[in-house]
């Protein structure tokens, strides 16, 4: 029988439990991104006031992290790993790929190994390996989700598992790292990571060209903070929710912007450029627009590669060329790494009721493989288009035009159907086995080799392939050739 003061004592402690309870649904609270109280088009983690203009070398090298989760970090990890391994002399010195990258684009699983790439620069090739590929984030994301510790915060209506993304991203890799560090000591390329836009399903970069349109400091936003909304799966994490202040530091939509929403141009570009611009114009309307909320980048672009798209549409293409410095490079290089997957599905040979994971899946992977498509075609033409731009302009200046390269790394064009097979079948989390991560970093370095573009870049710059001590040799079966009996 329970004495009289324990009983006490228990119903005091209870009800300081639900009080506790109470307190954190109204105290516990996500990182609120802050206002930008004067619109200052010449300052902040902007694309016009960073130097991407090309090196010595005058080559431009984007590259581009598919979503994926560990999958794509490892695909795009063996993509460095291998672009490290590449030297070419230039002006008497030699030069690595690696050193030559200017802008990076990720999303979802991507934009992890994209934003350590920006902040860190060399670092990636000598701690990403051990701070997040041979980690198993996923179990120390799925603690932290499930420790009692944890219940009262996630008991609020304002802080879900993404925030736990977070923390667990800070304390891996990030360190509480800020956009204005990626200004002040950024060691590698401009980095531009990629969310969805929950209402609109359009793409949200991370960049201050997009949130002077909400009228708020990028420059004071936690990285990790970013690629949680970046890889703010559905239904797995929560959303990430960012404050709209439009209206209230001066911001004026550009005059291009709004040109464009008036179009009536045809064709598939520009009815895509109106529907951008739409996007966009909606985070003007505050009354309406309060709060947006973001969900994982790959839903509306998992290749990035609507995001060169996008900014011709934001800033115009001009901007473009002048800020990127287009008219004096000698060579335009984008790279793709596309790690999508193709799983073998069973669920259409079964009349059960499809299950929670089914439904997770369809929900996110349909979308993205739809998108995929349509983002490569508009990627081709896009290139075409620039082919043609560059080859009328270079005809005014009496100079020769430069030499384009898609170099487009996925894993449905691995040779070996074994090995293609294989790792069509990785599934998408944020852990994979060691034995994995090698195999995916293997073959980004054969496909690769067998990528016609890539061989032409390095044929162009009379580059050779190198062992470097310090990168792990890449582990993948040989290719078969196939019987000509």
């Amino acid at each position: 029988m329970i004495s009289t003061s324990y009983s006490h004592l228990l119903r005091t402690a209870s009800l300081m439990a639900v009080a506790l309870l109470l307190s954190g649904c109204s105290l516990m609270h996500y990182h609120i991104n802050e206002q930008n109280a004067v619109y200052t088009p010449d300052r902040g983690y902007r694309v016009q006031s960073v130097n991407l203009a090309p090196g010595a070398s005058k080559m431009f090298v984007v590259v581009m992290f598919s979503g994926g989760g560990a999958r794509s970090a490892a695909l795009g990890y063996g993509v460095l790993e291998e672009l490290a391994r590449n030297k070419f002399e230039w002006e008497g010195k030699s030069e690595r790929l690696f050193d030559e990258v200017d802008l990076v684009y990720g999303v979802s699983g991507g934009s992890i190994l994209a934003a350590y790439y920006g902040l860190h620069g060399e670092g990636v090739l000598k701690e990403f390996n051990d701070k997040f590929l041979n980690l198993d984030f996923q179990d120390k994301v799925v603690s932290r989700v499930i420790s009692i510790s944890n219940q009262w915060r996630l008991s609020s209506p304002r802080f879900g598992r993404s925030d736990l993304l977070e923390e667990q991203l800070d304390e891996a890799l990030f360190n509480k790292a800020t956009f204005n560090d990626l200004i002040t000591k950024r060691k590698g390329p401009f980095v531009i990571i990629s969310a969805t836009d929950m209402s609109s399903g359009g793409r949200f970069d991370f960049m201050q060209e997009t949130f002077d349109f909400i009228c708020s400091d990028l420059g004071k936003f936690p990285i990790s903070r970013a690629v949680a909304a970046s890889s703010a799966v559905p239904l797995v994490f929560s959303p990430v929710t960012l404050w709209n202040y439009a209206g209230s530091c001066g911001f004026d939509a550009p005059t291009s912007l709004l040109a464009l929403e008036k179009s009536k141009g045809g064709g598939w570009s520009a009815a895509a450029a109106r529907s951008r611009t739409r996007e966009l114009l909606s985070y003007l309307d505050r009354e309406k627009r309060p709060f947006i909320h973001l969900l994982d980048g790959g839903l509306s672009d998992n290749l990035s590669i609507r995001g060169i798209l996008d900014l011709e549409t934001l800033i115009g293409s001009e901007a473009v060329r002048r800020d990127f410095r287009l008219d004096e490079m000698t060579k335009l290089v984008l790279i793709v790494v596309n790690a999508q997957n193709s799983m073998d599905h069973t669920i259409d040979q079964s009349g059960d009721v499809p299950g929670f994971r089914d439904v997770a899946r369809a929900v996110s992977d349909i979308p993205i493989a739809r998108y995929t498509q349509e983002s490569e075609r508009a990627m081709q033409a896009t290139l075409e288009r620039w082919q043609e731009t560059a080859k009328a302009e270079a005809q005014k200046e009496h100079r020769q035009p430069p030499d384009m390269y898609y170099i487009n790394i996925g894993l449905k064009n691995l040779a070996d159907e074994e090995k293609r097979n294989e790792l069509l079948n990785v599934q998408t989390s944020l852990y994979l086995p060691k034995r994995t991560v090698a195999d995916l970093r293997g073959a980004a370095a054969k496909l690769m080799q067998e990528s016609p573009d890539f061989q032409r870049l390095l044929k162009d710059l009379h580059a050779r392939r190198i062992d470097d001590a310090s990168l792990p040799p890449p582990v993948v079966k040989p290719v078969i050739a196939p019987s000509t009996q």
